[in-house]
C-alpha cells in the first residue's frame, strides 16, 4: 500500500495538472497563474458544460480526476447547480459515472436520490402531497395488468419497495420501474379518462415506451424530491384524490405537464 506521503504526492500532482489545464483555457497571457477561486470557477463551469452538452463520458472522466485530486467540492457544487436547475441530465451524468467505475466519486458527491441507477439501491416512492407509498394491486385485470395504487401505510417493506432498472438509449437514461416482489413493470394505459389522465399499471411486458420513465429533480422547501415522467406521453406520475378504492389512491399520468411539487413530486426513500 502507498504511504500517506506518497498518496499526498500523487494527489498534489493531479491537482497541479488540473490547475494548469484550467489556466490554459483562460487565455492567461501574463505568465502568472490565476487565483485559486478563478481556477475553481473555471473547473466548475467546464464540468457543468460537459454535462449539459451531454458529453457524459468526458464528464465522468473529468469527475474521476477531480475526485482523485481531492477536489470533490467542485463536483458537489456542479451537482447542486444541476439539481437546483431541475435538470434531468443529473441522472444521465450519475449513470455514466457509475458505468465508468467512478463509484467512489458518485457515492461521495451525489445525493442518494440521484443514484437510482446503482444496482444496490431500492426505494419507496412516497407522494409529497399525501404521504402515500406506491404499490401495485394484487389483483390483475383481463390484460394481466395490475393497477398502481398508493396507501398511507408506508412501513410495509416488500409491497412498497421498488427498483429503478436503468435503460440507456441514445444519449439519455430512462428507467423501468418494478416492485421487488413481482416481475411487473410500471406503464401508462393507452386510454385517457374524462380528465385527460391515463391510468398507471404494472404489467409483465416491458417492451414499449409506455414502460419507460425519466426523472427530474426538484428542490422544494429544503427537500430533494423528484418528478417521474413517462417517455411515451410526457405525463407526470401522480395520485388521484379519491380514496374510495378500499382506502387506496389510484396512480395516473397527469393530463398536463404541471411541475407543482406539492401535488406531483415524490419522495425517494432509499432503503
Amino acid at each position: 500500500a502507498a504511504s500517506t506521503d506518497e498518496s499526498t504526492s500523487v494527489t498534489s500532482t493531479v491537482s497541479s495538472e488540473i490547475i494548469e489545464a484550467a489556466a490554459s483555457f483562460g487565455n492567461v497571457t501574463n505568465g502568472q497563474s490565476p487565483p485559486i477561486s478563478v481556477v475553481i470557477k473555471r473547473l466548475e463551469n467546464e464540468l457543468y458544460n460537459l454535462v449539459v452538452s451531454k458529453d457524459y463520458d468526458k464528464a465522468a472522466e473529468r469527475t474521476k480526476v477531480l475526485y482523485k485530486a481531492g477536489w470533490d467540492r467542485i463536483i458537489k457544487k456542479v451537482v447542486d447547480i444541476l439539481i437546483d436547475e431541475g435538470r434531468t441530465e443529473i441522472f444521465d451524468y450519475a449513470y455514466r459515472l457509475y458505468v465508468a467505475k467512478g463509484r467512489l466519486a458518485l457515492r461521495s458527491c451525489f445525493p442518494v436520490e440521484v443514484r437510482l441507477s446503482e444496482s444496490t439501491v431500492f426505494v419507496k416512492l412516497i407522494n409529497k402531497r399525501d404521504g402515500y407509498a406506491a404499490l401495485l394491486d394484487d389483483n390483475a385485470d383481463f390484460h394481466d395488468d395490475h393497477r398502481l395504487l398508493a396507501h398511507r401505510n408506508t412501513t410495509t417493506r416488500f409491497e412498497v419497495t421498488w427498483k429503478f432498472v436503468s435503460f440507456w438509449t441514445g444519449d439519455k437514461l430512462y428507467f423501468k420501474l418494478r416492485p421487488i416482489n413481482e416481475a411487473l413493470f410500471l406503464k401508462l394505459g393507452t386510454r385517457k379518462d374524462e380528465d385527460g389522465d391515463r391510468t398507471a399499471y404494472g404489467s409483465p411486458a416491458q417492451d414499449t415506451n409506455r414502460h419507460l420513465w425519466y426523472v427530474k429533480p426538484v428542490r422544494y422547501n429544503g427537500e430533494l424530491l423528484v418528478y417521474i415522467i413517462n417517455r411515451e406521453y410526457d405525463m407526470l406520475l401522480k395520485l388521484g384524490q379519491s380514496t374510495k378504492y378500499d382506502g387506496y389512491r389510484i396512480g395516473y399520468g397527469h393530463s398536463t405537464m404541471d411541475f407543482t411539487p406539492d401535488i406531483f413530486a415524490w419522495h425517494v426513500e432509499v432503503l
